[in-house]
């Protein structure tokens, strides 16, 4: 899983435990300790404020417990994940589509986190530069999100149901690692194994790379194994990841179809599971 995404996926789930928690859930333990911060100098927040005939960067939060305290006293009630396909770029007159741009920091799509007030919406985007590459603790990270939209009306999201996910993800796994096998991507497929057993797991994050992508117990089960999953079947990246593969030709419709569907369920599992994490939004909030 990208870290951009999985990034995302914390600040939604601690980002609610935090501003809907009662007594106030307890955040000092998240930043910088979460393995999505492992590689990040710093994680700041901002907004765009017009001065003159220009705009200026202006500070809303030094890091996330500062930017969850901030939410909070503005009123914030909710966090929400969105992920939304770009359609890929055209390159040299060819499309490419969004999974084949994954193992590149901001490709992929497009994911935001939005906070929601009885009032609407903000938006907010992250924008990772590498800093001091140098770096002894390979912190090299330095992630600005910004405040793209205030005052939006709040967006209408329909989830799709974890049962009915699940059981699309689990054919999918099933066939791509058929296809694996069958070609003897022998490595591939047991990353396409591993990621359909954590579909019925009782402690899905066993051995996945992030193990705290939510606080304990926050998620219910159905999210968790979902979030297990899509770790560990995440193989689109760039070089030597599932993207770099020459399949023979008669294969190749198959090989980018079940590729397409198991990138677009993947990112379903991860934006359904973090937002199992958000209370009920009222029906009768400000709405397009």
């Amino acid at each position: 899983m990208q870290g951009t995404v999985a990034q995302i996926i914390a600040l939604t789930t601690y980002g609610n435990a935090f501003v809907v928690g009662a007594p106030a859930f307890d955040v000092s333990g998240f930043y910088p300790a979460n393995s999505t911060f492992l590689f990040c100098e710093y994680v700041r927040f901002v907004y765009l404020r017009q001065k003159g005939d220009a705009l200026e960067k202006v500070a809303y939060a030094d890091d996330p417990p500062a930017w969850f305290a901030r939410l909070k006293k503005d009123g914030v009630n909710a966090i929400r994940m969105i992920y939304g396909s770009t359609g890929g770029q055209k390159l040299d007159d060819k499309q490419i589509a969004d999974r084949m741009l994954a193992g590149f920091v901001g490709g992929g799509g497009r994911s935001l986190i939005e906070t929601i007030t009885t009032n609407g919406s903000d938006f907010w985007e992250a924008r990772w530069e590498v800093g001091d590459q140098n770096r002894a603790d390979n912190k090299i990270w330095r992630v600005t999100y910004r405040r793209i939209a205030s005052n939006r009306p709040t967006l209408e999201r329909q989830a799709i149901e974890m049962h009915e996910l699940k059981t699309r993800l689990a054919d999918n796994l099933a066939a791509i690692g058929n296809f694996a096998r069958m070609r003897k991507l022998d490595g591939f497929a047991k990353a396409f194994d591993a990621g359909l057993a954590r579909l019925n797991a009782q402690d899905p994050y066993k051995g996945v790379y992030r193990a705290d992508l939510a606080p304990d117990r926050a998620l219910p089960l159905a999210a968790a194994q979902l979030l297990g999953a899509a770790q560990a079947a995440w193989v689109f990246g760039g070089m030597g990841s599932w993207n770099d593969l020459w399949i023979e030709k008669d294969d190749q419709s198959l090989y980018e179809q079940l590729s397409e569907d198991l990138y677009q369920l993947l990112n379903a599992a991860t934006v359904t599971a973090a937002n199992t994490s958000t209370p009920p939004i009222p029906a009768n909030r400000p709405r397009p």
